[in-house]
């Protein structure tokens, strides 16, 4: 079985195979419905494991266009920087891996899109304990009430344990795959792609027990009365 979650398999992939532009699952324009309410032009947007697509142009394009793609191939950002270098457009692209975000500061973007890295991830070792880290890092940089917008080949039932009750709020969306598995029965799951949203929850701050707010104010007591004594010693 081919382990999509490998570094050394899509510098491989990149090097020997598919030096051009290549979309997964979905493009901009087969998306834009269902999306088209969760972003605007005015967002900062991160397009996490970008891989070799154009995804970003085509949101630039649409006059959205603070875009940030990264990726943890080092010769999938090589090929994008060329390309657009030869197409003279200006865009935004970075090696980096998604589980370790750090040179971006806490809340800096509006919407996170993920088109297929969820799914490329899971096909690796210890594939639960790296998304839990990708999810966290992706709170962690989106802002409050942001959205991370994830399309995936696996339905509900194989993706909702992954989205902590805690940190977001989800919805999913079908969408008909561009060329059908199956068309027999065009019900049939494996005729679609899903699309999660899930929405940043804004998690208030452990409360401080009312018993340690009067302690302090009594400790606090006690250190004023103090320092008026020390005060008229002196």
């Amino acid at each position: 079985m081919t382990d999509y979650s490998s570094l050394s398999y899509w510098e491989n992939r990149y090097t020997n195979e598919h030096l051009e532009i290549f979309e997964w699952y979905q493009t901009y324009e087969t998306l834009k419905e269902k999306i088209s309410d969760y972003i605007k032009p005015t967002d900062k947007i991160l397009n996490a494991g970008c891989g070799t697509s154009k995804f970003a142009e085509d949101l630039y394009i649409d006059d959205i266009k603070d875009v940030t793609n990264i990726d943890f191939s080092e010769n999938a950002i090589k090929i994008m920087v060329e390309y657009y270098q030869e197409q003279q457009v200006e865009m935004n692209y970075r090696k980096m891996n998604v589980c370790e975000m750090g040179e971006f500061k806490d809340k800096t973007f509006d919407v996170v899109f993920d088109k297929a890295l969820l799914d490329t991830i899971l096909c690796g070792e210890n594939a639960l304990i790296t998304v839990e880290k990708m999810m966290k890092e992706v709170y962690r940089v989106l802002k409050d009430e942001g959205y991370y917008i994830i399309i995936s080949n696996a339905s509900e039932e194989g993706r909702k344990l992954m989205f902590d009750k805690g940190m977001w709020e989800y919805t999913v969306m079908e969408i008909e795959k561009p060329s059908k598995v199956l068309v027999i029965e065009d019900k049939d799951p494996k005729n679609f792609h899903y699309i999660y949203v899930l929405k940043k929850k804004v998690v208030e701050p452990p409360k401080v027990e009312e018993e340690k707010v009067e302690e302090k104010k009594e400790e606090e007591k006690k250190d004023n009365k103090k320092d008026d004594k020390n005060a008229k010693k002196k």
